[in-house]
């Protein structure tokens, strides 16, 4: 059987790994041969090179879906769209069941380069328009951008003696000091925005690091083509290839815009499967993207890296309900919010003789682990400190290495979306919403005082559907009251900010949040 209906609880793969993998995902790839997509990595054993054999650094591949729901990952959750080449990651090393982001793009993307919470690092959410260049005065405290104090995961990397590549979405400044080739990258090839079509035209704002601009092509393949490329220029020394597709981000079909985004040969594969629109389009991009995985594991095979390459999949965020037919499980919510829909993602990562084979991990794991965790495999010390604060990650290696038998630390962890709040201790989840501070952060620490929050056990309701705050009211006050104190730090570093976001902004956002309500509410 190749799928079943979405949302149908599914259990991991436990057939053994190897380079048939199981069959349905030989039909899979069977289909997809027959289409001429060619996505086929798991076949024959290729001719290797020894390239890299006498090194020991690894190399490392950091791969980020954008918007990927938890339940549009096959090695999570039965569903109808097809990752046959994620769920090989988790076959061949580890797979978090609990891995947790924050619930939107950049925010994200900035705790995994920084080691630090995103409120401290300074994109406490996407970077404005405002942040293209230094106005008068200089930056306001409470600016969308990442401070100058702060260093980013490739300038370490390059200190190790690695060559850093980033192929895809940036999305972590505009302004001259936080493009890619100012925050340690050696070679771009993306756009810097927040969101691009896949289709690129004439206007288009996909450049290399030279700001030449690129107008022709299927973002998904010109990323993972550069990297690729990218992966073989540097088969001989040390590399770290940051891999952000813009898949499965919109635009996408959807009701209001009859518009593929993706490639034709994809959508007739979901056609053949009897997926309707939009959903088609949907699942379309999303394995279009996971089959060009597939070919940068088929590379690091073919040039005899695999052995010593720490390859690293995870999306940034959940999946968004109110605009595309996205897949998250069990999960209730989605991006945008702190239930577990919108910061609890697929995530994976397998490193060949070090993480063992089918490893599944219910651990607490965050995206600023990956921080700590990628400087850990190549040999670099984790700074006490970035910028102002202490660096929060834990590398994952001794738990991934352990089969997950070595816990992590215990620690309470938190999250603030422009008002969307969240606290995990554990089994214990606090979540709510204080309304939108906009950087506010004194107003937030207002709000969040007289607010009443949710509580929610997450061993026994992993849906979030049983708020328990009146039956454990020390739990409940615990996490509210450790929020508080994790918020306040911002209140006090900002002052009484005035706010952050253009009128236009604002605008826009309180019409998002009024979409996503009604989304909700029709979804109910």
């Amino acid at each position: 059987m190749l799928s079943s209906p979405v949302g149908s609880p599914s259990r991991p793969s436990t057939c053994a790994s190897g380079p048939t993998g199981t069959l349905a995902l030989r039909k899979i790839l069977r289909g997809a041969i027959f289409l001429g997509v060619g996505i086929s990595v798991l076949g024959a054993a290729e001719k290797k090179s020894t390239a890299g054999a006498a090194r020991t650094t690894p190399n490392i591949v950091l791969i980020v879906t954008d918007d990927q729901g938890y339940g549009d990952c096959t090695s999570n959750w039965k569903t109808d769209l097809q990752t046959p080449f994620m769920d090989e990651i988790a076959r061949h090393g580890v797979r978090f069941t609990q891995f947790r982001v924050n619930p939107l793009c950049s925010p994200t993307r900035s705790s995994i380069m920084t080691g630090l919470y995103s409120l401290e690092n300074g994109m406490w959410r996407g970077p404005g328009e405002s942040a293209r260049a230094e106005p008068a005065g200089g930056w306001p405290a409470d600016e969308r951008r990442i401070k100058d104090n702060v260093i980013m995961l490739p300038q370490l990397l390059k200190k190790q003696g690695y060559t850093t590549g980033a192929f895809g979405k940036w999305h972590l400044g505009y302004d001259k000091v936080n493009v890619p080739g100012a925050r340690g990258f050696d070679q771009f090839f993306g756009f810097l925005g927040g969101a691009h079509p896949y289709w690129l035209v004439a206007n288009s704002r996909v450049e290399d690091l030279n700001g030449k601009p690129v107008n022709a092509g299927h973002t998904t393949d010109l990323f993972a083509d550069h990297a690729i490329a990218f992966i073989r220029e540097n088969k001989d020394r040390p590399f770290f290839c940051y891999l952000p597709f813009n898949a499965v981000h919109g635009p996408l079909r959807r009701e209001s815009s009859p518009r593929d985004s993706a490639k034709p040969e994809w959508l007739a594969y979901y056609e053949k499967r009897g997926v309707p629109q939009p959903r088609r389009d949907y699942c379309a991009v999303m394995t279009h993207a996971d089959a060009r995985i597939g070919d940068v594991l088929k590379t690091l095979r073919e040039l005899g890296l695999e052995k010593n390459t720490l390859v690293i999949c995870l999306s940034d965020n959940g999946g968004i309900l109110h605009d595309y037919p996205s897949n998250n499980g069990p999960l209730r919510g989605g991006k945008g919010e702190t239930y577990e829909g919108g910061i609890r993602v697929p995530a994976m990562m397998m490193w060949p003789g070090v993480i063992p084979a089918g490893t599944v991990s219910k651990a607490d794991a965050v995206h600023f682990d990956l921080f700590a965790t990628i400087l850990d495999a190549a040999g670099a010390p984790v700074p006490p400190k970035n910028g102002a604060y202490p660096v929060h990650g834990v590398s994952l290696l001794p738990h991934a290495k352990s089969k997950a038998q070595s816990p992590l630390p215990e620690r309470y962890l938190f999250w603030d979306l422009y008002g969307d709040v969240g606290a995990v201790h554990g089994k214990w989840k606090l979540v709510g919403d204080i309304g939108n501070h906009s950087g506010d952060f004194a107003r937030a620490v207002a709000e969040t005082e007289k607010a009443q929050f949710e509580l929610y056990n997450l061993d026994e309701d992993i849906g979030e559907k049983n708020n328990l705050a009146a039956r454990f009211p020390d739990i409940y006050a615990d996490l509210k009251q450790r929020h508080l104190e994790w918020l306040r730090q911002f209140a006090r570093e900002g002052g009484a900010a005035k706010a952050a976001m253009t009128p236009e902004e604002r605008a826009a956002k309180q019409a998002s949040r009024a979409e996503r309500k009604a989304g909700k509410k029709k979804a109910k």
